[in-house]
């Protein structure tokens, strides 16, 4: 039957999860809870915990964490709070909340793992709370890239220019021309053969998008447990 994956996506305003079976096919529906506010980690681990319970039974863990992550150990947390997050071994807590093997890695470098087509240089892209993304050539994964933190125009990070809050304030249609100037901006930065568009927000782009540019779900985006485990982690 082959290994079952229980695959996490914990969000700045939701946390997603299903198992996958050993083809990375859905075997359960996709649950969400709103992350908890304030997210501190007792808080979160509890949401995780109920949900973690209807999903059994699987033989091992992926998570993906909106944050700076090495070797399992969270650095960063921009939209979670860095001071809470800092130093924690969440990797280990989730193995020992779940008794199965877990690896924790960017929230947007593991939905990239289930988009990407291995071949040349591929950039991905999660429009939600924030702006994630994760860079790979020819399959292999440049972790915790955080592009989203790097400046863009007018003072502002990309993250602070196209993330949520801008999106509420400005409305579709401008922050539209911003997404699409950021892509304009990355192109000859990176010039990557294409960039992978997801997140909770994709959808609500009104205009076109280059040839080069794919969207995605996040349910496919998900995907990326299984790959995570193919890739040594």
């Amino acid at each position: 039957m082959g290994l079952r994956t229980l695959s996490i996506d914990i969000g700045g305003t939701g946390t997603k999860m299903l198992v996958l079976d050993a083809d990375g096919q859905p075997v359960t529906e996709r649950m969400r809870e709103k992350t908890p506010h304030p997210t501190t980690p007792k808080a979160l681990l509890h949401t995780l915990s109920v949900m973690i319970a209807a999903h059994k039974p699987f033989d091992r863990v992926s998570v993906g964490f909106p944050g700076v992550v090495a070797h399992g150990v969270v650095r960063t947390a921009p939209n979670l709070g860095t001071e809470l997050w800092e130093g924690q071994s969440l990797q280990t807590e989730i193995a020992e909340l779940t008794g199965r093997p877990t690896r924790v890695i960017n929230d947007a470098d593991l939905q990239g793992y289930g988009v990407i087509q291995g071949t040349g240089v591929e950039l991905v892209l999660t429009l939600g709370t924030g702006l994630g993304s994760g860079l790979y050539v020819d399959g292999r994964l440049v972790p915790n890239l955080e592009l989203g933190h790097h400046p863009f125009r007018k003072g502002d990070t990309y993250e602070e220019r196209v993330g949520e809050a801008q999106l509420d304030r400005i409305g579709k249609k401008k922050w539209t021309k911003r997404v699409m100037r950021m892509l304009a901006q990355l192109e000859p930065i990176f010039n990557y053969d294409r960039l992978h568009l997801g997140g909770g927000n994709v959808k609500k782009l009104t205009e076109k998008l280059p040839d080069n540019v794919i969207r995605f779900d996040n349910v496919k985006g998900m995907m990326g447990g299984i790959r995570l485990w193919e890739a040594g982690g």
